[in-house]
């Protein structure tokens, strides 16, 4: 009794507990929505202001990294301007009255060619060794100026004399236009200098290289010497003016010891005009310059903030429509996931007969229709499926099982045809031999004639039979080799010698070509004289009268050795080159006679050549004949020789 009254007072508490763990896991449904909003919204304002960092420093970085690129290419194409100078004049002390004169009245005619070759020269000189000037050439009277000097003259022929091209330092002629000195040796042969060419340098055309450089709308690049003098600008009358601008702090970074070995960025600074500037630079370590790339930095920072704009104002929208998405997900999406949820729970757990019902008229109808399709057709693919595999299972066994049968019973039968065959024809083959012979009595012409073809007929159906022998024990995987050292060059005589008389009486010429006795391969001597006969046999039988057979062999490499047999028979045609390795296929000529034989000779010496590692191919081309080609394994030696052997019987 009070049991029964503990179980009575227990069943209204469970049912307030059940009833609690379900308002329990509404709850939790709405807890997720507002932890999944917050997260959603947490993730745009972080994702965005990061990106907003990320996408001001990568702007930034690109900016200073394209800057710095032009900056390169416009210091390149300013060095390769001075230097394509110094090869003309190199050029210059190449010529031919240099190496059969020496530095003579005549070379006079090399410095107008060299002002002709290069506008930028205005004048140039040749000195001899001794110090003395042979030769001047000028565009125009030019006074020695002001700030050059005796030095720079003397300096550039010293290290001129010393065989290195010497570049002097910019100077202004007339307080205008800048000019260099370049000096180079004349070596009448290599290493002996015999005199120097001097030339004047006049560097407006440098103006050119920078001015042709495309740097944003307003953006520029000029070059600067290490006094901070202007050497070529697109504004040409600062150059003019010898405007000094190294109290600008690009330029003072720039020539900054440890500057040239920093990696350049991006440098904010101001211009002549007093106007912030992003100025990239680059020196030119063999002149002693520097060339300076500088855009205004409104329009540097034009499309970086132009960016953070668009990013920022996508961020304000992703961030509404994230909400958005929220509330539809909380009213369109979370309640019919939680009727597919435990639907699945249901069929997860075995009940196959369970269909979802969900009514939202959208994609999620369609993916719990979709699922009970799934679920009805799982249901009928489970209970076939089994008995299926297991039925095809059995027919592929069965199948498989007489395949091997009818291959075995055909091998068999080959094999003991091919053996019934030979012992009586090699009865009917000694007996005529012995006829032939007249060991029976004398034979009149007509009977020699009539035995001697029983005598071929019967070696021909022998050859035959031997085939057939030969590749019953290849699909039987009954072949054996016995691999030694065989002169290559001795068999390919003796198979020659022994298929001669049969060239002979077509006749035909047979020739063996460029064998080295020292040729030696590691195979076996039977099966390469098959492989050998086959060949050989082939091109004599398909060759017409009065043709050529060649047979030949070479080392190609180390490791292996080549054999060709080549005849001036019928071409192949190019669709047919592979399949005539192919068993029982033979190629005939149009409108002629099939070949006689049984087409297994090529078979059998692809597969004898493969069994010995090597490859066989033919060659062919219309009116040329047929070339064949089969590689062997060369000879090792020592410890090589017993794996090789051992390698070979694996295979």
């Amino acid at each position: 009794m009070a049991s029964i009254v503990q179980n009575l007072k227990a069943a209204p508490q469970t049912k307030i507990q059940n009833k609690w763990v379900g308002q329990k896991r509404s709850r939790l449904v709405r807890h997720y929505f507002v932890i999944s909003l917050i997260l959603i919204s947490g993730g745009l304002i972080t994702s965005g202001l990061l990106e907003l960092y990320f996408r001001y420093q990568e702007s930034w970085e690109q900016l200073a990294r394209l800057q710095h690129e032009i900056t390169v290419a416009a210091a390149f194409k300013i060095e390769r301007f001075i230097q394509e100078i110094e090869q003309t004049m190199k050029a210059a002390t190449r010529s031919r009255e240099i190496t059969e004169k020496g530095l003579s009245p005549e070379y006079q005619f090399e410095l107008r060619r060299l002002l002709v070759n290069s506008r930028a020269i205005t004048e140039a000189m040749a000195i001899d060794s001794g110090g003395v000037v042979r030769g001047v050439v000028s565009r125009l009277a030019i006074t020695s100026p002001s700030g050059k000097g005796e030095s720079a003259a003397s300096s550039a022929f010293q290290q001129a004399s010393q065989g290195k091209s010497y570049f002097g330092s910019v100077y202004f002629i007339r307080g205008s236009e800048p000019y260099m000195t370049i000096a180079v040796p004349i070596e009448r042969f290599a290493g002996r200098v015999i005199g120097v060419v001097q030339a004047e340098v006049n560097l407006k055309y440098v103006r050119e290289v920078v001015s042709d450089l495309n740097v944003g709308k307003a953006g520029y690049a000029y070059a600067v010497a290490r006094n901070g003098d202007i050497i070529a600008h697109p504004d040409w009358s600062l150059v003019l003016q010898r405007r000094n601008v190294a109290h600008l702090d690009q330029v003072k970074a720039a020539f900054r010891p440890e500057a040239g070995g920093q990696k350049l960025q991006g440098f904010v600074a101001q211009n002549l005009d007093r106007k912030p500037v992003f100025s990239s630079w680059m020196l030119i370590t063999g002149l002693d310059w520097a060339v300076f790339v500088e855009q205004p930095v409104e329009e540097v920072y034009g499309p970086l903030y132009a960016s953070l704009f668009r990013t920022s104002g996508l961020l304000l929208v992703g961030l509404g429509m994230a909400l958005l998405a929220a509330l539809f997900v909380a009213r369109r999406i979370v309640r019919p996931l939680e009727t597919l949820r435990k639907g699945v729970e249901r069929i997860g757990g075995g009940d196959m007969s369970l269909r979802l019902e969900v009514k939202t008229g959208d994609e999620i109808e369609m993916l719990a229709e979709e699922f009970n399709r799934m679920t009805e057709n799982l249901r009928e693919a489970h209970a076939g499926l089994e008995q299926k595999v297991a039925e095809r299972t059995q027919e592929l066994s069965v199948a498989n099982e007489k395949l091997k049968e009818l291959d075995r019973l055909k091998s068999d039968f080959v094999a003991n045809v091919s053996h019934e065959l030979r012992t009586p024809l090699t009865a009917i083959k000694g007996a005529v031999d012995l006829i032939l012979r007249e060991v029976t009595g004398s034979l009149n012409e007509k009977q020699t004639h009539y035995l001697t073809r029983v005598r071929s007929n019967t070696q021909h159906l022998a050859g035959l039979i031997s085939d057939l022998l030969d590749l019953s024990k290849i699909e039987a995987g009954k072949f054996e080799f016995q691999s030694t050292r065989v002169s290559l060059g001795g068999l390919v005589h003796e198979v020659v010698e022994t298929l001669r008389p049969i060239a002979a009486e077509k006749p035909l010429e047979l020739e063996v070509t460029a064998h080295e006795p020292s040729v030696l391969v590691w195979a076996d001597r039977d099966k390469v004289r098959q492989v050998l006969t086959n060949l050989i046999g082939n091109a004599i039988k398909f060759t017409p009268p009065h043709g050529k057979v060649m047979v030949s062999s070479a080392s190609s490499d180390t490791d292996w050795v080549r054999v060709s047999v080549s005849d001036t028979g019928p071409s192949i045609p190019a669709d047919e080159r592979q399949r005539i390795f192919e068993k029982f296929y033979q190629v005939a000529e149009i409108g002629g006679p099939k070949p006689k034989g049984t087409g297994l000779g090529l078979a059998i010496s692809k597969t004898l050549v493969e069994l010995h590692g090597g490859k066989i191919w033919v060659e062919s081309e219309p009116g040329r004949g047929s070339n064949f080609y089969f590689t062997l394994p060369a000879a090792p030696s020592g410890e090589a020789k017993s794996l090789a052997n051992a390698a070979m019987n694996v295979s």
